[in-house]
């Protein structure tokens, strides 16, 4: 979901309180904070050697171990209010992807995409999704020719195979020729 997307949504629900799930059937306790939001851009050449490179706002969640018993979830109102303290400060990519960092005593902390936003009465159900590990130059081949391209002849093949030429995402770097 997109930064400007989350906000939106949560400057439409302001007093909504916001619930974090994640790992199906888990979710962040109340009382947590926002302990930090940070721009990140990534610069990156997959198996393909394609240059890839984007920005995502990242905002992290923390339980303290004080919180007392009946601590509620922060409001749209309240999270609203930090994001515009950091973002007096720091310009923070509304285009870009958010994502949730968080972690606890159960759980390793890891970044999550936030998947949906369901809208109760009450609260804002936000579900978060692991990352996952994909191959970008077969993930692109793929969406320019659904059903024409084998994923065998995509990168990441054995080296005596003719790898595809790929689309750039933003520029290139170096042929094609090469492969992990």
């Amino acid at each position: 979901m997109l930064v400007k997307e989350f906000l939106d949504t949560l400057r439409a629900h302001p007093d909504a309180a916001l619930l974090f799930g994640y790992d199906s059937n888990r979710a962040v306790a109340p009382g947590f904070h926002v302990t930090e939001i940070k721009n990140t851009t990534y610069e990156t050449i997959d198996c393909g050697n394609s240059l890839h490179t984007w920005n995502e706002v990242i905002v992290q969640l923390w339980v303290p171990g004080d919180v007392e018993a009946g601590a509620e979830h922060m409001t749209a109102a309240k999270f609203l209010k930090i994001w515009n303290v950091v973002a007096d400060r720091i310009v923070l990519d509304t285009d870009a992807e958010v994502r949730i960092e968080y972690g606890d005593e159960q759980t390793r902390t890891a970044l999550y995409h936030v998947d949906a936003v369901a809208e109760g009465e009450t609260e804002l159900r936000i579900a978060l999704a692991p990352q996952r590990t994909l191959c970008k130059p077969r993930e692109i081949l793929v969406d320019l020719n659904p059903g024409a391209v084998h994923l065998e002849d995509a990168c990441c093949s054995p080296s005596n195979e003719t790898v595809l030429p790929l689309p750039t995402t933003t520029k290139r770097a170096g042929t094609t020729a090469g492969c992990c």
